[in-house]
C-alpha cells in the first residue's frame, strides 16, 4: 500500500513539474474598461430679439468607448456665457454642486445600458446668446 501511494505521489509531482508556465491558472491580461465619450452639437438656432434671448436646439451623442457594456452614464458641461437649459429629452437633469452654468444629465431608464461601441442621443433647448457656446470639456462618466 505504501509503495502504491508513493508511486501515485511521484506521478502527481512529476505531472506538476511537467506543466509549462504558460498553462498556469487563467488570468485576463487586459481588464474590462468602462469609458465613454459625449459629442455636443448645436442643431438649430433662433436669434435674440429685443424682448427675448436667442434659442438654440442641440443634441449630445453618448458613446460607449470602453471594452465592456455600460449600465448607465452621466454627461456634464459648463456654460460660462449665461446660457441656460430650458428643456431636455432623452436624459434626466441631475442636481449640480459647482460653478454657475454647470449642467449635468443622466440616462433615462431606456437608454442607459450601452453595448461596447453602442451609442444613444439626447436633446436639449437653450436660452441665451445665439448660438449657445460649445462647452469644452463635455465630460462623460460611465456608470
Amino acid at each position: 500500500m505504501v509503495k502504491t501511494t508513493l508511486a501515485a505521489a511521484t506521478l502527481i509531482v512529476g505531472a506538476l513539474v511537467a506543466v509549462p508556465a504558460s498553462a498556469s491558472a487563467s488570468t485576463s491580461d487586459s481588464a474590462d474598461v468602462l469609458s465613454c465619450k459625449a459629442v455636443y452639437q448645436i442643431t438649430n438656432t433662433w436669434p435674440a430679439s429685443s424682448t427675448r434671448d436667442g434659442i438654440s436646439l442641440g443634441q449630445v451623442t453618448v458613446q460607449n468607448t470602453g471594452s465592456s457594456p455600460m449600465k448607465g452614464w452621466r454627461v456634464s458641461w459648463r456654460y460660462a456665457d449665461g446660457t441656460t437649459i430650458t428643456q431636455v429629452w432623452g436624459a434626466v437633469p441631475l442636481p449640480v454642486i459647482g460653478p454657475v452654468g454647470t449642467q449635468a444629465f443622466g440616462n433615462e431608464t431606456y437608454n442607459g445600458e450601452l453595448a461596447v461601441r453602442g451609442s444613444t442621443v439626447f436633446g436639449f433647448a437653450t436660452r441665451g446668446p445665439v448660438p449657445a457656446e460649445t462647452p469644452d470639456p463635455v465630460v462623460c462618466t460611465p456608470l
